[in-house]
């Protein structure tokens, strides 16, 4: 177990020396029993003494370097406690979500309802999920979670394509970003995902209006890694090197009034 745990600290700590990111790059792990959660791990509820939302519990572990454990006594967010099967979907759920949607992400019920088509859900269920910081991680990950500017995102592809070719596809809804796109999806679909975090992830869970998400399943971790260390010895980095090498100069009117003042700025 800490043998695998070492490989993925190890692959932790060269995301943040190539890509540099502000808070630590997350693994996330479905769990499905409460046998897998130890003592030690920070609970919402039991620790905080409040039921909050999933995407802020990100920003905690992200941040203060938390391992945390949640679970359905944790979570008072009605989108997550179904995303995740720890609320069955019902005809009065779906009302709910249309009630809630329609005249705020939708026009009508109808538009509403082309959004469920789009839900990857956690069909049977899990116990709950922890989150640790992926350098010093508790667990073995199922995803991989990178809050990181533009440019770092870049990077990220980058690093991934290397290996695999092609394009990264994705899709975007402008809402349960982390949580829905970034965990439940990146974990169903294998594939990587770019997601932008939505109103909940800005609002509570304390992302910055620049930053995105990658999102990266277990099994392509060392793809992604291996070609970030590749890219990164043929020349492409983080931070982006500017190119410095030219002769500056200035606006016309500008150049004129600084020789006039002081006999210009550059010498002749």
């Amino acid at each position: 177990m800490q043998k695998d745990l070492d490989i993925y600290h190890e692959m932790g700590r060269k995301i943040e020396t190539y890509v540099r990111p502000a808070t630590f790059p997350l693994a996330v792990r479905l769990v499905d029993s409460a046998s897998e959660i130890q003592p030690e791990y920070k609970r919402p509820l039991q620790d905080m003494n409040v039921q909050n939302f999933l995407c802020q519990n990100f920003k905690m572990s992200r941040s203060y370097g938390w391992t945390m454990a949640i679970t359905e006594e944790d979570i008072s967010c009605k989108i997550a406690r179904v995303i995740y099967g720890w609320d069955a979907i019902t005809d009065e759920t779906k009302e709910w979500v249309n009630l809630f949607s329609v005249g705020l992400y939708a026009k009508d019920a109808e538009v509403s309802e082309k959004m469920q088509e789009h839900l990857y859900l956690i069909k049977d269920g899990c116990h709950g999920i922890v989150i640790s910081p992926l350098t010093r991680t508790k667990v073995i990950p199922h995803v991989v979670l990178i809050y990181c500017l533009p440019a770092q995102a870049m990077r990220l592809i980058q690093g991934y394509l290397y290996c695999e070719g092609g394009a990264l596809e994705f899709t975007a809804a402008g809402r349960m970003g982390s949580c829905h796109e970034g965990v439940v999806k990146t974990f169903l679909t294998g594939k990587p995902q770019l997601v932008i975090p939505g109103n909940g992830d800005r609002i509570w869970g304390g992302a910055q209006d620049s930053e995105i998400m990658f999102a990266c399943r277990h099994d392509k971790l060392e793809i992604l890694v291996e070609g970030l260390e590749k890219t990164h010895t043929a020349g492409l980095r983080y931070p982006i090197p500017t190119y410095m090498n030219y002769s500056p100069g200035f606006q016309e009117a500008f150049e004129e009034e600084a020789t006039k003042r002081a006999g210009g700025t550059l010498v002749k």
